[in-house]
This record gives C-alpha cells, sequence and structure tokens, in this order.
C-alpha cells in the first residue's frame, strides 16, 4: 500500500504499507503490520515492524514490536515485547564488547 492508511473500523490480516499506519481510537486491528511509522490510537494484536511505533493516550498494543524508535504516551499500554531494531542505536554495535570488557 503507498497511500497514508487510517483505520477506524475493524481489520484481521497483514497490512504492508510504505507509508504512516494510524490505527485510529475506534479501530482495531489484529494482525502484522509492516511500515515506515506506525501510530496505535486504538487497539493493535499482532507483530509489528516499523521505524517508528508511537502509542498515543489509550492506546493499546498487545504483541511483539519492531522499531527504530519507540514513543509510548502516558496511558499508552504495551503487552508483550519490544526489540530494538537492527542498529537502531550505537550501543547495540558494540553489546558484544561491553560484555566481553565486564568478563
Amino acid at each position: 500500500m503507498d497511500c497514508h492508511l487510517h483505520i477506524d473500523g475493524e481489520v484481521e490480516g497483514t497490512i504492508h504499507s510504505s507509508n504512516t499506519v494510524v490505527i485510529g481510537k475506534n479501530g482495531v486491528v489484529v494482525g502484522d503490520i509492516f511500515a515506515p511509522r506506525l501510530v496505535v490510537s486504538g487497539k493493535f494484536n499482532g507483530n509489528a515492524q516499523a521505524d517508528v511505533i508511537e502509542i498515543m493516550p489509550l492506546g493499546f498494543v498487545d504483541g511483539k514490536i519492531i522499531s527504530s524508535e519507540l514513543v509510548i504516551e502516558r496511558k499508552g499500554i504495551l503487552v508483550g515485547e519490544s526489540r530494538p531494531k537492527d542498529n537502531a542505536h550505537p550501543l547495540l554495535d558494540n553489546k558484544t564488547n561491553l560484555l566481553e570488557k565486564k568478563a
């Protein structure tokens, strides 16, 4: 999908987008989302991979997310697992070296 996607209904399945995906306050998505940016104001259950993931106030995410940048606003909820995207932070490159120095 090449356009901005705003969901205020129910969607089940996989979403591949080259633009922003927004789950509105009344939106419910069950499945997987792959996009440059994901904004959740409603409910999302599944796996997501994006450069930026934002969970807005009263937004709810249950699942596994992978992102370079994660923003959880006050009263936003994340249940599950959050992992940084490869090379999302300079310290991740040196993780092995830091562990070796401690040993």
